[in-house]
């Protein structure tokens, strides 16, 4: 007669147990986590490591990170399958089956793989790093993260945006080399342009010698093209990567000054107003037509 309640007794405990036991798997399972993220960092922190690497602080970022990404999948994965060991499923018969049941899941998951492939390539062929400003997907930004699923890019604005790697397949790296810094003034058509050409290669030449993230130039190209009210000239450098903003907005200044220090006009847009002259003559003989007749019916 107590049998029911044993049976109860010993469920209960078994449930107790299992409770445990995936408790104790979720906190080995979050130190195993940060204890991996931090060996890691440690690890690539250390100049001998990044030596030995032969990589710089940008490929040394986008390897910890993938390899932080990875141990997050890894340490999931053996996570999820001891839990489920916990709980009396079978997965060793899971796993068997997983054969018959990828056929299923495959075109469901398809994003996921082709995320995974596409992302080992991307940090495989180092099509960018951590650190470089890239266009992919449609989007700009500074690369934040490169995982094997996604990208994360932060653009100018402090928007996060977040691209799987299934969607790269067209990807702009600016940071690779130099940038190209492009200015355009223009000046009035009536003046002399070789003398405005000299002044602008003199604040050029200034420029090249206190401007340190300038590499080559800057150097007036010459005509570019004829406007509305002026001529346009164009004066072009290399500068390093993502420095080319910068730099086109101090050329502008220091331009602008030299050829007002040099009384050379910069166009703007003029409006001219032409009146035309009443004939006085013809509306003061018109006014005495209209005033005769009343004179002569007084």
């Amino acid at each position: 007669m107590n049998l029911p309640g044993v049976f109860e007794i010993g469920a209960v405990y078994r449930a107790g147990g299992a409770t445990l036991r995936i408790l104790l798997v979720v906190i080995l399972w979050a130190v195993a986590l940060k204890v991996g993220d931090t060996i890691i960092s440690r690890a690539f922190r250390k100049p001998p490591a990044v030596a030995r690497l032969g990589a710089d602080d940008n490929r040394t970022r986008t390897l910890s990170s993938l390899l932080k990404s990875a141990l997050r999948y890894v340490v999931s994965g053996i996570a999820v399958i001891t839990i489920l060991e916990v709980l009396g499923v079978d997965t060793k018969a899971l796993l068997g089956g997983a054969a018959i049941l990828g056929l299923a899941v495959g075109f469901a998951a398809q994003n996921l793989v082709r995320d995974i492939i596409n992302g080992f390539f991307i940090i495989y062929e180092r099509q960018y790093d951590i650190g470089d400003y890239i266009t992919v997907a449609g989007v700009s930004g500074i690369v934040e993260e490169v995982g094997l699923r996604t990208t994360k890019l932060r653009d100018w604005s402090g928007d996060l945006h977040i691209v799987p790697n299934g969607l790269v397949d067209k990807t702009t790296n600016s940071s690779v080399r130099e940038s190209r810094a492009l200015v355009e003034i223009s000046v009035a058509y009536g003046e002399d342009l070789e003398r405005a050409i000299a002044v602008l290669q003199g604040a050029c030449d200034q420029a090249a010698k206190e401007i340190a993230t300038i590499v080559e130039g800057p150097k007036v190209l010459g005509v570019s093209r004829f406007g509305d009210s002026g001529v346009t000239l164009s004066v072009w450098a290399r500068t390093k990567p993502l420095e080319q903003w910068g730099v086109e907005r101090e050329l502008r200044l220091r331009l602008k000054e030299a050829l007002d220090q040099a009384g050379i006009e910069i166009p703007f847009p003029h409006v001219v107003i032409i009146e035309g002259k009443s004939s006085k003559g013809e509306g003061s003989d018109h006014s005495k037509q209209d005033e005769s007749p009343c004179r002569d019916e007084l």
